[in-house]
């Protein structure tokens, strides 16, 4: 059945085609190689008669017709087993000398066939390239060549063409099924992989055989691909769990206020007093979903057309200057060290928010005493924007989690916020290619983010 599946794939199909081609090419440059090489051969053949002719006709006209008699006779006594054959005759058709049967005196290239030999092995008839002259109006000469070695040159081009056309069609064959078999198996990995997250096991990866090759690439990219789908449906988990747990005890505070409200008389100014409350509560709730729909805008990068030249120097500068007051009033302290003249391509807004949320995190989550500093720096010309305090920090543990939307840390539980400020600062740095740590600054917690 595997042999099946693979003779009927794409890529085994692509190979008979690959083979019907290469055989196609392949014969059709041995059919030139080898007319080539039978036009030489016999080419080589015949100069070889014209040079017998020529010395013929040489020694006809240095030492006369005699001479000529006497060595065509001396070269059918001594030569009877060579290729090279002669007749002279005259012009009544009389055999004067020759090792061959009288023929028509006729001049010109012909072919003639000779009964084999007495002591031929094969039997078969001996075919001659001939060539025929009248050296004067009396004397007729014919020299031929036997075209055996010609003949036996051509049978073992044809054998030797037949077989590399042969094994070069076989190579292509094979290797179209080793190929095939080795796709398919590959392929077969990514269905098992893909039918098991369809069964909802996302934790599922392509295996990855060969990281070199292109399939190891694109086995690489799914990868990340699924893990990635495989975060953010657990980012999806966790928000819903999340989503369910801050907003039902607002949600719940908010009923209870209104049903107490209901149920017993009050005077007109309690019932203004549960009515602002309840919008209060309201606004908490619109605000947080406010929130969790200006993230999902960021991520999806649609406010990117908004992009201008930014001065993020200026940005800092009117951050630190809007909140060096809060921090005193609350019994801290805000620094800044701002290097002048830090722009970049981005949204203003959205900037001014992340720096905002950074700075608010600190002052929310930090006690009295603490020093908040911000700091803007252009090392190699990349813009770096630090934020840090000397408060209690976060564990190593929960730093990578606190991105994560409405994720709190035990300890920030009782305080005010709805958990998507890191969330908002996250996402406003991936929309600006640049990059998030969070590190420790001994002691306290040290935010820092570099432009690209």
């Amino acid at each position: 059945m595997r042999l099946v599946e693979t003779a009927r794939s794409a890529p085994v199909r692509y190979a008979l085609v690959f083979a019907a081609l290469a055989a196609l090419i392949t014969g059709f440059l041995l059919g030139l190689i080898y007319g080539r090489i039978t036009t030489l051969l016999e080419r080589h053949l015949e100069e070889a008669i014209e040079a017998q002719l020529a010395v013929l006709r040489d020694d006809l006209a240095q030492d006369g017709r005699e001479s000529l008699i006497g060595l065509v006779r001396k070269h059918a006594d001594r030569h009877a087993a060579s290729r090279v054959h002669l007749l002279l005759q005259d012009e009544s058709g009389r055999v004067l000398a020759s090792d061959l049967p009288a023929v028509d005196a006729t001049a010109g290239w012909q072919d003639i066939e000779l009964p084999p030999r007495p002591d031929s092995e094969n039997g078969r008839k001996r075919k001659l390239r001939a060539l025929g002259a009248r050296l004067d109006e009396d004397l007729f000469v014919l020299v031929t060549h036997d075209t055996s070695d010609t003949e036996q040159t051509q049978a073992l081009l044809i054998r030797s063409f037949a077989l590399a056309l042969l094994v070069i069609t076989a190579l292509a064959l094979i290797g179209g099924f080793v190929i095939g078999t080795v796709l398919l198996r590959r392929v077969e990995d990514v269905n098992r992989t893909a039918r098991a997250i369809m069964d909802g096991d996302l934790s599922r990866r392509i295996p990855v055989v060969q990281r070199a090759d292109e399939l190891g690439g694109i086995a690489e990219s799914l990868n990340r691909m699924l893990a990635r789908i495989e975060d953010l449906m657990d980012n999806l988990r966790h928000v819903t769990s999340n989503i369910a747990h801050d907003l039902r005890s607002p949600l719940g505070r908010h009923r209870q206020r209104l049903e107490t409200a209901r149920l017993k008389p009050r005077s007109p100014g309690e019932y203004e007093t549960a009515i602002d409350t309840a919008i209060a509560d309201t606004d908490a709730i619109l605000k947080t979903f406010d929130a969790m729909l200006r993230i999902a805008q960021i991520e999806a990068r649609s406010p990117r057309d908004r992009f201008v030249t930014v001065s993020l120097s200026d940005i800092c500068e009117n951050v630190a200057d809007a909140f060096a007051a809060v921090a005193e009033d609350d019994g801290k302290r805000l620094v800044a060290s701002i290097e002048p003249d830090v722009a970049l391509d981005g949204d203003r807004e959205l900037l001014m928010q992340l720096l905002v949320n950074l700075v608010e995190n600190a002052l929310r989550h930090t006690p009295r005493g603490t020093t908040i500093s911000i700091r803007l720096e252009r090392p190699g010309g990349r813009p770096r924007l630090t934020v840090d305090d000397d408060g209690p920090g976060i564990p190593a543990d929960e730093r990578d989690r606190v991105f994560r939307r409405f994720y709190r840390l035990d300890a920030s539980r009782t305080t005010p916020g709805s958990g998507l400020g890191l969330s908002f600062v996250s996402a406003v740095v991936k929309l600006h290619d640049a990059t998030i740590s969070l590190e420790d600054n001994l002691p306290g917690l040290r935010v820092v983010i570099v432009f690209g």
